[in-house]
């Protein structure tokens, strides 16, 4: 579900970029300087280390790698694991968009911990460890972040007008049963989805659609699903014209946990949605060829060839080699 939120996040921040200097009357753009969390940006607190440094200082034109997570947690004073793990990939050329997600139970190394699940970084480290980890593990040069949690998540989807989805009857029972879980919390009746098929789902909807686990390919279809949503998301709040700026200045930004200024979200913003192209790329990560489940002291864990993995994310980030399976 952070995924959702997280590359909904994204957009809005484009949006905004490309038009905030023909709007007037509506409030100032208020976004922290300074994050949330404690952070630091140095190269060794995010764990790039000078081999990757050296490389990405050699590249004409990097691409931009910003990190989106999508936090497991019912109160804003829980860390929380981060069930959504994406990097957003930003091409500072052709301006095209790729979005790479990490599948949460993959096996790593997390520095301080040893080996566990990477979703475990957050609720550890917070967005700091969080992100070390997936430069340490996957030879990245991430310094950025963007951070929601399952209820900001519902509501910025709820303030875009919810999203279009195409469900599958399989999916109905379980969509409803994790809504009946935010019913409970909430105090509130569950909206339940009655029936398949395309259809316009709420934000809470959209959050429970985006937990499916258990249907199809457990955690590898889930992040389809989440992916599904955070593009629909985008093309929607593109062709939401000048006419969605208001919403997303007070119903959305208010929302959203980031490292990054105001000034380097508008400079982002700005070339993105002026491109030409307005496609998303998406690959998940690791591939099926380089991974499988095992179990240790009873605990699932995806454990994945890493040295075949980063390089299937490499190519594809850097490369624009779309990887197999």
């Amino acid at each position: 579900m952070k995924y959702l939120v997280s590359s909904l996040i994204i957009t809005i921040l484009f949006s905004l970029g490309i038009r905030a200097q023909d709007t007037t009357g509506l409030p100032p753009l208020v976004i922290p300087e300074e994050p949330v969390h404690k952070f630091s940006k140095t190269p060794l607190a995010l764990g790039i280390s000078p081999k990757v440094q050296a490389k990405i200082a050699a590249m004409k034109n990097p691409p931009l790698n910003i990190a989106l997570f999508a936090v497991d947690r019912r109160s804003s004073n829980q860390e929380g694991n981060s069930d959504v793990i994406m990097i957003i990939s930003i091409d500072q050329v052709t301006k095209t968009i790729k979005m790479s997600s990490i599948l949460r139970d993959t096996y790593v190394n997390i520095e301080g911990k040893g080996m566990d699940k990477i979703n475990a970084a957050f609720a550890i480290g917070g967005p700091q460890l969080a992100i070390k980890t997936i430069n340490q593990n996957f030879a990245m040069d991430i310094k950025d972040y963007f951070n929601v949690d399952f209820f900001t998540t519902a509501k910025m989807i709820d303030a875009l007008g919810g999203v279009e989805v195409a469900v599958k009857p399989e999916e109905i029972p379980y969509l409803n049963n994790y809504l009946k879980e935010i019913s409970i919390i909430d105090n509130i009746p569950p909206d339940n989805v009655a029936q398949p098929g395309m259809q316009r789902l709420s934000g809470k909807q959209a959050v429970a659609y985006t937990r499916i686990r258990a249907v199809g390919r457990g955690d590898f279809e889930r992040t389809e699903r989440q992916r599904t949503v955070l593009v629909a998301l985008f093309y929607k709040m593109q062709g939401g014209g000048s006419a969605m700026l208001p919403v997303l200045l007070t119903q959305i930004l208010p929302y959203l946990e980031t490292s990054m200024s105001s000034s380097e979200l508008f400079s982002i913003g700005g070339t993105i949605l002026n491109a030409k192209s307005k496609s998303i790329e998406q690959a998940r990560f690791p591939l099926d060829s380089s991974s499988k489940g095992v179990r240790i002291n009873n605990i699932y864990y995806l454990s994945a060839d890493m040295d075949k993995t980063t390089a299937a994310l490499h190519n594809f980030i850097y490369n624009g080699i779309k990887p197999g399976k």
